[in-house]
């Protein structure tokens, strides 16, 4: 008893040294300030309460100010997390949808800000990183400088605003704010290198834009001396962030352009967040995929091939056949100079669909059809028992101007009929077709235009279109999931036996036709002679926008960055769309 007893007093006292030890290395990461008579008791962090220097500039190309000469932003580098690859808002129409998602924490569609009047603003709903800091702390003090009326004007409430002559002010008055001991955030914003684009040119070949982004960091530098100079510099927990509001236009070499967002010049940002409690994080531009690589036939002015052979039957769904059909499509710019189309077909067996419809018992109208609509894809069916479409528009869309990769799959469960559709590998939707009844057609399967009595431009797809399938069979969804972005067919397949037709179309038409390279070869004729090919060598199933954007700083980051380190409570009902980045 008397050993268990000593033993009991052993760990009770080892527990006691364990804690004490304990408080004794937390307490290394608090200043205990034992208060006088008649003061109140404080408990602080030893490096101080957080503060934050925020430094907003137009019209930097991230590309650009990476190869300037750009000395003082490189030496924040190994204490910094950076990219010269974040993005600002796609959709943007002017520079003030940039701004306000840089300095709301959303994007456009809940700001409302969509051009430089502010007529639409949802500011009082998503108010300001600033608002936001105030209402936590009303003790808060904030400094606003800019050039520019108008971003003092929309962003200032809860700060004390400044208006510069230009930025060689605004980086006197922001050397001024730093000597003012009892700052929450200073931001500033800077406009001479957006202006030095607009005159000249987004790009350093232009000598006058090449000089506003080395003078800038010329400035920085000095913004960063007076910082460091504070004099309690070093028992303060300062965040620096430096980033571009938007990019600039510009044309990129053919050989830089992979077709995606970070093409885009006018989306090209930098941004630096430097700390000297960080450590080096460069988040570079992400790995978007693999290529399809070679010469391809473009199906627009109303081109097709058709299957003109007895086998035509085949490629009809029938009222109970299970079928998946697969097709690679990389879309060109539609008739509004966009990227949307109005109901262009891709592929399809039925006699004729849009305007002449016809009525339910019209055995002629009946059939199947894959088409274009904005910025996704439909199927769209008649039987003989009703007629519908299934929209591709959930989860991700089609990207633009890269190859996407197509599936359905028709298939039983339960003992309904459903079709699922799937983008890119990924399931976006479902739909119950079993009240359509016989979907068979007397029409010839055809890929590209599918027969139609409307006339617009906006009705014909152009498109780039390859390696087509036709499967008897309902894949399983495993199967979708791996081969759907990966070229051809290989004989060693499961389902190898289930291919009805495969069109490859990489090196265009022979002699007129398009190829089957399945077990079949049923080859499709070609509706015209000229059916020349284009050399292309672009991504397939390359992220979406929204995936990309999770993978690099954007613009309304900023405030969540901001937000985080000043240790504010993020609610819920804020509503933020950005993300914090980490050293780590």
């Amino acid at each position: 008893m008397k050993r268990n007893t000593q033993l009991k007093n052993v760990r009770l006292w080892g527990l006691i040294f364990l804690a004490v030890g304990v408080f004794s290395q937390c307490n290394e990461d608090f200043t205990k300030v034992i208060p006088k008579d008649g003061e109140e008791e404080e408990v602080d962090v030893v490096y101080g309460s957080p503060k934050v220097l925020l430094l907003v500039v137009d019209g930097a190309r991230g590309q650009s100010v990476r190869d300037a000469d750009i000395p003082n932003m490189n030496s924040l580098l190994p204490k910094s997390i950076h990219t010269w690859s974040s993005l600002s808002e796609e959709n943007a129409l002017s520079v003030a949808v940039n701004w306000t998602d840089l300095i709301t924490g959303v994007n456009y569609r809940k700001h409302g800000v969509v051009d430089n009047d502010f007529s639409n603003n949802k500011l009082e709903t998503y108010p300001s990183i600033f608002s936001r800091i105030v209402n936590f702390d009303e003790s808060s003090k904030i400094d606003l400088i800019s050039p520019n009326q108008a971003f003092l004007d929309n962003y200032g409430e809860h700060t004390e605003t400044s208006l510069a002559s230009q930025d060689e002010d605004v980086k006197n008055k922001v050397i001024a704010s730093l000597g003012v001991e009892d700052k929450t955030m200073i931001a500033a914003h800077f406009e001479a290198i957006s202006k030095a684009g607009l005159e000249s040119g987004f790009d350093l070949s232009f000598p006058a834009y090449r000089q506003a982004i080395e003078t800038f960091d010329e400035q920085v530098g000095e913004i960063v001396q007076a910082l460091e100079k504070r004099e309690n510099f070093q028992q303060e927990n300062w965040l620096v962030v430096i980033t571009s509001s938007q990019g600039g236009t510009f044309t990129i070499p053919p050989d830089q352009d992979d077709n995606t967002v970070f093409s885009n010049p006018a989306l090209n940002t930098f941004t630096i967040m430097y700390s000297p409690v960080y450590g080096s994080k460069f988040i570079d531009k992400p790995y978007i995929g693999n290529r399809m690589s070679g010469e391809f036939l473009r199906f627009n002015e109303g081109k097709y091939g058709e299957l003109q052979t007895e086998d035509n039957d085949l490629f009809d769904l029938g009222s109970s056949k299970d079928f998946t059909i697969e097709l690679k499509v990389k879309k060109n710019r539609g008739p509004n100079n966009n990227w949307r189309f109005n109901y262009a077909s891709l592929i399809g067996k039925k006699i004729a669909w849009q305007g002449n419809w016809g009525s339910e018992g019209q055995s002629g109208m009946y059939g199947w059809v894959i088409h274009l609509a904005d910025d996704f894809w439909i199927f769209n069916a008649r039987g003989d028992q009703g007629t519908g479409e299934v929209k591709a528009d959930q989860h991700q869309r089609m990207n633009d101007a890269s190859w996407n990769a197509l599936t359905i799959v028709g298939l039983h469960r339960d003992g309904r009929r459903f079709v699922r559709l799937y983008t890119n590998g990924v399931f976006n939707r479902e739909g119950d077709i079993t009240d359509w009844g016989n979907l068979d057609s007397d029409a010839r399967l055809r890929i590209g235009l599918v027969p139609t009595s409307e006339t617009g431009s906006g009705w014909r797809s152009d498109v780039y279109m390859a390696d087509v399938k036709f499967w008897n069979i309902a894949l399983p969804e495993d199967m979708v999931q791996q081969y759907s972005c990966e070229i051809g067919v290989d004989p060693n397949h499961p389902y190898y036996a289930n291919v009805a037709g495969y069109w490859p179309m990489i090196g265009g038409a022979s002699d007129g036709f398009l190829m089957d390279d399945g077990p079949l070869g049923l080859h499709l004729k070609t509706g015209g002679e000229d059916y020349g090919t284009t050399l292309l060598n672009d991504y397939i199933c390359a992220p979406s926008t929204e995936q990309l954007g999770q993978l690099v700083p954007r613009t309304y980051d900023v405030t969540a960055q901001i937000i985080s380190w000043l240790k504010i409570p993020r609610q819920l009902s804020w509503q933020l769309d950005g993300r914090v980045w980490l050293d780590k």
